[in-house]
């Protein structure tokens, strides 16, 4: 937890004597808001994974975990939010918040990005994506409507209020 050195200190302790890294594909890291760029090249070359919650991050911390460098290292990314002192009351605000964190670091993610992150990611990094997080036959189908007709459903969705939800169905 934190942005500073000291929060930062608590990955590199992961770091064996040896050189290699305590580091696998089993590590979800919850902020990551201290990892500097070569941080994220060693989770990237791990295959673990972060957990973002950028309402969370602005809230404590004043700024977001470094996405752009998270991203190019080919970190996969889920996003949650947090707990409800200084999260987001919901997946939906807290895509609205991705979305205006992406926006201010010059575009990192596209909409259909942000959506994966709480569907296809999500599910990756729990290694349950043989059953959930993307529609395909023989997957449990979790949906949820909302109305109108958007040119994009992606943007559709983060741009949806609660009040536009119509049908919330869970394992089809």
């Amino acid at each position: 937890e934190g942005t500073d050195e000291a929060a930062r200190r608590h990955f590199l302790a992961l770091k064996l004597a040896d050189g290699r890294w305590a580091v696998t594909d089993a590590l979800a890291g919850i902020h990551c808001a201290a990892l500097q760029p070569e941080d994220f090249a060693v989770l990237g070359q791990s295959g673990a994974a972060m957990i973002w919650s950028p309402l969370s991050n602005l809230l404590l911390y004043g700024k977001p975990a470094n996405i752009r460098a998270a991203r190019a290292a080919g970190v996969k990314i889920g996003l949650g939010s947090d707990w409800s002192p200084t999260g987001s009351k919901n997946l939906l605000g807290e895509l609205k918040a991705a979305r205006l964190a992406s926006q201010a670091a010059g575009g990192v993610f596209a909409d259909r990005d942000l959506v994966a992150m709480v569907t296809r990611n999500a599910a990756a990094i729990l290694k349950w994506q043989a059953a959930i997080g993307s529609l395909e036959a023989g997957k449990r189908a979790d949906l949820i409507v909302i109305d109108g007709t958007p040119a994009d459903p992606y943007a559709g969705l983060i741009e949806a209020k609660e009040t536009d939800i119509k049908l919330v169905m869970v394992n089809g």
